[in-house]
């Protein structure tokens, strides 16, 4: 029986990207599409959710096509309640996981510029305050005239049309559109204001430092920013939780919890003398497994979260080894094919094939 945080499904697959979504992600959405039923807004808390995982899962495949843009490869992409979380491989260098690092908020802001174009062009003010209600009553501004107007209301009538007119006639359009505005919004201030490892602007700190400082120093001052970013979440929560916003606030602690926990197996990694080559999943995985064996000699019983890292991290390294296999058995196929007809007769595909592979090989062995 395996662990119960290492419970995913796989829902397809892009680009030789396999997309898998964790259990706790399935009950999380049923959670909060149930919580939308009792308190009268299931519709607008269904549509929500399904526009969160179009944001997230975009949002991870812009890190994914960064990184291959920068010589890297990407294969996995996890939906979990806290975010995704990507299998990308990267040079180890600050450009190509700073650039990796930019594709995820990106893409989340080109999605606010789109959106937010169409409202204006129609009429109507993206809502940029995170405290916008977008579920019992949300209403928009007019720009031209700065009028607010409520566009529709799930339980009665709305300036003496039918819930039904409302949602569906032509405001429902700037509803939806706002809706997804305020997804994606919400998305990349969360991931560029949050300073800390490993969030995304914790790893821009880091790519900043790094050429200045080395890849130690900063990753050192990203992850003690991640700490002071997990013990400001947890006093926000305490300070402020409520019997109405409990659900809400208690996600932002399981956060903290996770921040805090990625930090430390960031550290114990450094302090052990040992950078990680990847990016994202595959970064924190390396770590995770390096705890386990240097904890070993102190027989100290892994917990939950230790037991179900350690299984994706031998998950992983039998991923990569067939992977390796693949791309060796490839690559002698391309270099009998340029033996026998020339570099000319290699297509566009196999190029692109026969740089990555050997751009990762000189990085490997740059690093040893």
């Amino acid at each position: 029986m395996r662990e119960p945080l290492t419970w995913s499904f796989a829902i397809g697959r892009w680009d030789g990207i396999a997309i898998r979504i964790h259990l706790l992600f399935a009950l999380f959405t049923v959670g909060m599409v149930a919580r939308g039923l009792a308190g009268g807004y299931a519709a607008a808390a269904f549509l929500m959710q399904a526009l969160l995982f179009a944001s997230v899962l975009l949002h991870e495949f812009g890190h994914c096509y960064a990184g291959r843009r920068v010589g890297g490869d990407a294969t996995e992409i996890l939906l979990w309640p806290l975010g995704g979380l990507a299998n990308v491989q990267v040079p180890f260098t600050p450009r190509a996981h700073l650039w990796t690092t930019l594709g995820g908020p990106a893409v989340n802001l080109a999605i606010c510029l789109l959106t937010a174009s169409f409202l204006l062009i129609t009429g109507w003010l993206p809502p940029l305050s995170p405290t916008w209600d977008w579920a019992f009553l949300p209403s928009l501004v007019r720009w031209q005239t700065g009028e607010m107007h409520f566009l529709h209301d799930p339980l009665t009538f709305v300036h003496g049309r039918s819930w039904f007119s409302a949602t569906f006639g032509a405001p429902a359009v700037a509803l939806f559109l706002a809706r997804l505005f305020y997804v994606n919004w919400m998305l990349f201030w969360f991931n560029i204001l949050l300073v800390g490892f490993p969030l995304d602007g914790g790893r821009i700190l880091q790519c900043a430092l790094w050429p200045h400082f080395g890849y130690d120093k900063a990753t050192r001052t990203a992850v003690y920013c991640g700490w002071i970013v997990a013990l400001l979440l947890t006093l926000y929560v305490m300070v402020t939780f409520e019997g109405s916003t409990g659900a809400d606030k208690l996600m932002l602690f399981f956060l903290a919890l996770f921040i805090y926990q990625a930090c430390r197996q960031e550290m114990l990694t450094l302090e052990m003398g040992v950078a990680a080559e990847g990016f994202g999943w595959r970064m924190a995985e390396s770590e995770y497994s390096l705890e386990e064996r240097a904890e070993e000699p102190r027989k100290k019983k892994p917990g939950l979260i230790q037991r179900w890292l350690q299984w994706r991290a031998e998950r992983r390294r039998r991923r990569e080894e067939q992977q390796r296999l693949e791309e060796e058995r490839r690559l002698d196929q391309i270099l009998e094919k340029v033996n026998l007809q020339g570099l000319h007769s290699l297509t566009e595909e196999e190029r692109r094939f026969l740089n990555r592979v050997s751009a990762k090989y000189r990085n490997r062995h740059s690093s040893s």
